[in-house]
C-alpha cells in the first residue's frame, strides 16, 4: 500500500458537509466513492478538517492509502474523472507511512467573506454572506479581533452542545480587512471548535454594531458567561477552509498545480 496526501477544493452548498452521513452526499463519500473505483477496492479518506453542512473549502487536505502507486499527475486525473460536480482534487503527493491529514496538521487557516451592501451579483450568492445592513463599523471589529490573538479558552465561541474536554485553542494569525462592499475575515491557530469561526464573527459583529467596546470581546470569553451573552452563529456560506499547515513540504513530490487562466 502507498500513502497518498491530496488537496481538495469544493463548494460546500452542494455537500452535507464534509463527513460520511447515510443517505447524504459528502465530500468525504464522493472521494471514497471514486477513489474505490480506480483502486479497485475500498479506500478510506481522512480529512484534515470537517467542515459543515455549506462551508466551502479553497485547499482542504485528505489522506488515503492506494493498492499500487501512481504518479501524482495520473492519479488528480484519475480521480477527478469519477468525482461530481462541486468538488476537485487540486494536486496529489506521495507521503510518509504515518501521514495522517488530520493529526499531522499544524495549522488550519479559515477565512470568511461578507458582501456588505444592499445588492449583490446573483453568482456571489451562496459562496458570501450577503450582509444587507450597513450600520457597521468594520474599524472596531478589527480591533476586537487583535484581542483574541494567542492563548485562550473558546468555550463560549463554540456550539452550545460541544463536547470536547480542552477547548483551549491558540490563534497566531487574525485579520479582518476591507474591499467595500467586500469584508474578509481571515483566522489561523493551531485547531477551532465546532462553529468557532462563525460564532467569532458573531462577536465581532457586536462591537461593530456599537453594543460592546472592542477589547470587551474578552469578556465574552470568561466562564462566568454562557454562550448566549455572545453575538450569532453567521451562516455557513461566506466560511472557506482556506489552508492546512503541516511541518515540512508535503508537496515537494506533487505534480505542479495548473496555470491560472491570464
Amino acid at each position: 500500500m502507498t500513502r497518498y496526501a491530496a488537496e481538495v477544493s469544493y463548494d460546500g452548498g452542494k455537500f452535507f458537509g464534509w463527513q460520511v452521513q447515510p443517505g447524504l452526499p459528502t465530500v468525504q463519500l464522493a472521494l471514497e466513492n471514486a477513489l474505490s473505483l480506480i483502486n479497485g477496492s475500498a479506500v478510506a479518506v481522512a480529512g484534515a478538517g470537517r467542515t459543515d453542512a455549506g462551508v466551502h473549502a479553497r485547499a482542504q487536505v485528505c489522506s488515503f492509502d492506494m493498492a499500487c502507486e501512481w504518479e501524482p499527475r495520473r492519479l488528480v486525473l484519475a480521480v477527478n474523472a469519477h468525482l461530481p460536480e462541486g468538488v476537485s482534487v487540486m494536486r496529489a503527493a506521495a507521503a510518509p507511512e504515518d501521514f495522517h491529514a488530520r493529526f499531522c496538521a499544524k495549522e488550519r487557516e479559515y477565512r470568511y467573506f461578507i458582501w456588505n451592501e444592499s445588492t449583490i451579483y446573483p453568482h456571489l450568492e451562496g459562496r458570501v454572506f450577503w450582509l444587507k445592513q450597513k450600520r457597521f463599523d468594520w474599524g472596531r471589529a478589527a480591533q476586537a479581533a487583535k484581542y483574541l490573538l494567542g492563548t485562550h479558552d473558546f468555550a463560549n465561541f463554540s456550539h452550545a452542545e460541544e463536547s470536547v474536554k480542552d477547548t483551549f485553542r491558540t490563534i497566531t494569525r487574525i485579520r479582518l480587512y476591507r474591499r467595500p462592499p467586500l469584508i474578509v475575515f481571515q483566522i489561523r491557530g493551531d485547531g477551532f471548535l465546532h462553529n468557532m469561526v462563525r460564532i467569532t464573527l458573531g462577536n465581532m459583529e457586536l462591537a461593530a454594531s456599537g453594543l460592546i467596546e472592542p477589547h470587551e470581546i474578552t469578556g465574552l470569553l470568561d466562564r462566568s458567561k454562557t454562550r448566549s451573552d455572545g453575538g450569532r452563529t453567521y451562516p455557513a456560506c461566506g466560511l472557506y477552509l482556506w489552508k492546512i499547515g503541516y511541518r515540512g513540504d508535503i508537496w515537494k513530490k506533487a505534480a505542479p498545480r495548473q496555470p491560472a487562466l491570464r
